[in-house]
């Protein structure tokens, strides 16, 4: 009997005084962390998957290999490609939500804050593997009729909150906010195609002096010039 119970409980963990598992987490509540924590391993996957092979070559089959999951484990989750990518791009979008620079009237933003903040974007969120994977699922739904209809909900509204995140972080009194929604509308086309543009133009110091021009646009449309008396003071 003894030699049974050590047979069965080869590969499993050990287990401590009290019963909960240790080691290989197989016992129920490492169990239960794989399970909570298998949606955000199959979303890296699909992530991964986007980014190295292009979202016409991402298949089932390619991100249950990647994610090393059983074809069951991940249609339980996500019963179809669509749902992969939907899921995919909500979670991709919501961190961009927040604000990098909290609004605080009382110090105003500078142009070299506009300049610094829009190469801050490039740099931390669209010029990734992340941002490349949402990419491909934006240029995909532009002729995937399926999901075009899927996730065009969701981008309408991430759209329009990170627009108003957006104006509140940077505040103006010269602009209505009409315009300060064209301008952060912009902003955005402009990174996404710099993104395309980038697969070509692997010139780094290109790219970088490019974003570094666009963001002076921007500032310049943002922050008004300071009159010559003030700067002469």
């Amino acid at each position: 009997m003894g030699n049974s119970r050590a047979g069965q409980a080869t590969g499993a963990g050990t287990r401590t005084a009290t019963g909960s598992a240790t080691g290989t987490g197989n016992g129920p509540a490492g169990a239960t962390r794989d399970e909570a924590a298998l949606p955000d391993r199959i979303r890296n996957a699909v992530i991964a998957c986007l980014d190295e092979f292009g979202y016409a070559a991402t298949s089932i089959q390619r991100i249950q290999e990647q994610a090393a999951v059983s074809r069951g484990a991940l249609t339980y989750h996500f019963a179809s490609k669509e749902d992969l990518m939907v899921e995919t791009a909500e979670h991709l979008l919501r961190p961009t939500l927040s604000p990098r620079r909290p609004s605080r009237p009382e110090s105003p933003v500078t142009r070299a804050d506009v300049v610094a903040d829009i190469n801050w974007m490039w740099t931390r969120l669209v010029d990734t593997r992340e941002g490349r994977a949402l990419l491909e699922i934006l240029v995909a739904a532009r002729s995937d009729k399926v999901l075009r209809a899927r996730i065009s909900p969701t981008f309408t509204r991430w759209n329009r909150d990170i627009n108003d995140s957006l104006i509140a972080s940077y505040p103006s009194t010269h602009l209505d906010s009409h315009a300060l929604d064209e301008i952060w509308t912009i902003c955005r086309v402009f990174l996404r195609g710099l993104n395309t543009q980038r697969q070509f133009d692997k010139n780094d110091a290109q790219i970088t002096a490019l974003t570094r021009r666009f963001g002076q646009i921007i500032a310049d449309l943002l922050v008004p010039a300071e009159p010559p008396e003030q700067r002469e003071a």
